[in-house]
């Protein structure tokens, strides 16, 4: 999960020095969030967010292939599904 101690300290002194833009360009070029992203941790980070407006997601940098593995399996039952129900 991205940390918020894992940003540059330049990030921090740009939101301090109220340079939001600068922040978000680098919080973007640092951890390949998109902007909507960035700006809601420069956000977080300045203490100005929205009320109304969620926090984003949390990131993962976990690797591996859960997500592929679930694709399989889901294949893999339809299949079953298809063969032992559906076949001829």
């Amino acid at each position: 999960m991205m940390e918020e101690q894992e940003l540059s300290a330049e990030v921090y002194q740009l939101i301090a020095a109220g340079r939001k833009i600068a922040a978000i360009k680098l919080i973007r070029e640092e951890t390949g969030l998109g902007l909507a992203e960035a700006k809601h941790l420069a956000e977080a980070i300045g203490g100005h967010g929205d009320s109304d407006t969620p926090p984003p997601p949390a990131l993962k940098e976990e690797g591996g292939a859960g997500g592929i593995l679930a694709i399989i399996v889901a294949v893999l039952l339809a299949y079953v599904v298809y063969v032992f129900f559906l076949g001829d």
